[in-house]
This record gives C-alpha cells, structure tokens and sequence, in this order.
C-alpha cells in the first residue's frame, strides 16, 4: 500500500510539479515575512521618537526601569524569544499556514494597539505581545517554506 508511511508522503510531494500556484503561495508567506522584519526593525528606528516623546529615557534609573528604552528592546528580544521556543509546537499541531496567519495578525494587531499607548508600561506590554507574534511567525516561515517548495526547486524560492 503506497503512502501509508510519512516518508513515502514526503516522497511523493516532492515529485509534485511546480504550479503558479504555488509560486504564488511561496510570494505572499515571503511578502508576510518582510512585513515580520519590518515590525522587528521598528525596534531600532521608534526608539528616538520614544525619548525624544519623553515616554521614555535614554539611560534607565534601574537594571529593569519599565520607562529606559533599554527594557522596550529587552521586551522585544524576550517576546520573539517566547513566541519562536514556547509557541513554535503549535505550528506543527495547528498546521503551519493557519499559524501564519494568526500570527500575522497577532503582531498587526498587537502593534495597532501598541500605537495608542500612553505609558511606558503600555508600550512595553503590548511590544512584547507583538513579539510573540513575531517570533512565531520566524519559525513558521522558516519550516513551512522548504515544506512547500521541492528539493530541486528550494534555491529559488
């Protein structure tokens, strides 16, 4: 019985031809993911509007001062660090397209709130749920890509 065991199935889909398709697939989850950078760069290029909104400060008054831009980078670092090591199994149970959606627009939204913030603290909370969001997303585009394109083929995509 042919494609009863899950190295046979892999087999016979990366025998599947290479449709437009899935092309077009492959440039909307890249598209997603440049979208994904781009909300992680943010980082770098808010901060001085940040400070200079005088939300936050430039040096912190502590190890963690909630109000130092320091703690939003950390917020950032620590969110992807949970969303890619502490949510990533969903992915594979859950199915990897449909978390890439939800985590699309986990961190859309996350960040469209985070924007009518009025505090430090709010800034910080919700920078880290966005993160999350983005952290799941890197490993969902970094698995799901290879999955869908064929050996041959994968240098391109």
């Amino acid at each position: 019985m042919a494609g009863r065991y899950p190295s046979e199935v892999a087999a016979r889909l990366d025998r599947l031809p290479v449709t437009s398709g899935l092309w077009r697939l492959v440039v909307l989850i890249s598209l997603g993911g440049a979208f994904e950078f781009y909300d992680l760069l943010m980082t770098a290029y808010v901060a001085p509007g940040l400070v200079a909104s005088g939300l936050f400060t430039a040096r912190a008054s502590g190890f963690f001062a909630i109000n130092g831009i320091g703690f939003f980078v950390f917020c950032t670092f620590a969110g992807m660090w949970l969303g890619s090591m502490g949510f990533g199994f969903v992915a594979d149970r859950m199915g990897r397209r449909a978390m890439f959606t939800v985590s699309l627009l986990w961190y859309s939204l996350a960040t469209a709130i985070m924007a009518f913030q009025h505090s430090a603290a709010g800034i910080d909370l919700w920078r880290f749920i966005a993160a999350v969001g983005v952290g799941l997303e890197q490993v969902t585009i970094d698995t799901l890509l290879p999955e869908l394109v064929p050996p041959p083929k994968r240098g391109r995509a």
